[in-house]
């Protein structure tokens, strides 16, 4: 059944769409057009979500949350993607999009995307979230580096809010991510979060030439805790954008620490085969029993950091 997106009827292949995604749906079966499977929203032990393979549409039983008991397939794709709303839905119109073989109606029929004029989010628009919380300094990031990426907290929604800027420093874009589950969100306005890397202001403001490049603002700021300059691409992917942002950065050397699983790995891959002889590439191994850079122990990170070794081009 085709799935409703920009006032026109588009099949996708969901199922094809969430295999990628599929560690992020524990305990999953399918039975009949469901994926039944415990949330990806948080960490439950019996399953409470389902989504149709058909349409798209999920339910998540077990949800607290009336904005994520149901959603759309873009809903769902947006958080698994780690972008905003609007990129997910950017991502699948350009791949599903239906190209009229009908040439004289051609123009009639195509939807183009609206323009829309990104903006630069004011400082007002922080100051409701220029609270502290002990949440980030839990999970080993200091209170000086959480003051140095602007980390605010939203006490009504409960959730960490992280600043997104442009590589001079301007705020693009806020994401905000609940302290108690998985669930996070951005600015309905804000810039796409693809367009740009989480941290890279701080390489151009300092001339900094060596970045370990991980996948989420947490590991970012964790490394930086430590004293280890990093960058997040946000997602476990690297857009063509971000591709550019780096080669254009003054960062000549960069360390490769994405998680250690089937996204990461593929990152990880992605990564080497785009960036392999046009910038100095390292990778870091995680260590066993760890599965990002936040679970290694305050006490193994430097020793952790140290064990990256440069990637060799293969001819093969």
């Amino acid at each position: 059944m085709p799935v409703k997106m920009r006032e026109q009827e588009v099949d996708i292949d969901i199922a094809e769409e969430l295999e990628p995604y599929m560690e992020h749906f524990s305990r999953a079966r399918v039975r009949g057009e469901k994926l039944q499977s415990c949330s990806p929203f948080r960490n439950e032990g019996t399953p409470s979500f389902a989504v149709n393979l058909d349409t798209g549409v999920w339910i998540d039983s077990g949800a607290d949350d009336e904005a994520w008991m149901k959603g759309n397939f873009t809903q769902l794709m947006a958080f698994l993607m780690g972008v905003t709303y609007q990129e997910a839905e950017d991502a699948l119109w350009e791949k599903y999009r239906t190209i009229y073989d009908d040439m004289d109606n051609w123009v009639l029929e195509i939807n183009l995307p609206e323009q829309k004029e990104y903006r630069i989010v004011a400082k007002e628009e922080l100051q409701p979230y220029m609270y502290k919380t002990s949440y980030l300094t839990k999970r080993g990031i200091t209170e000086k580096v959480q003051r140095a990426f602007k980390i605010g907290f939203d006490t009504k929604a409960q959730a960490v809010m992280f600043v997104w800027s442009d590589k001079h420093g301007n705020p693009i874009n806020l994401k905000f991510r609940k302290i108690k589950d998985k669930i996070f969100w951005y600015l309905e306005d804000g810039q796409p979060i693809k367009q740009h890397i989480y941290g890279l202001h701080f390489f151009f403001k300092m001339k900094l030439t060596t970045a370990y490049v991980v996948e989420s603002e947490t590991d970012c700021l964790y490394l930086w805790s430590h004293g280890i300059p990093a960058i997040a691409l946000g997602s476990a992917s690297l857009s063509e954008a971000q591709e550019k942002l780096i080669l254009n950065s003054p960062i000549d050397r960069l360390v490769l620490a994405f998680d250690k699983d089937h996204a990461g790995n593929r990152c990880r891959a992605n990564v080497k085969k785009r960036l392999m002889g046009k910038i100095d590439l390292w990778e870091m191994p995680i260590p066993d029993g760890c599965k990002d850079i936040n679970d290694i122990s305050a006490g193994k990170i430097k020793e952790a950091t140290g064990r990256a070794y440069r990637v060799k081009p293969s001819f093969l």
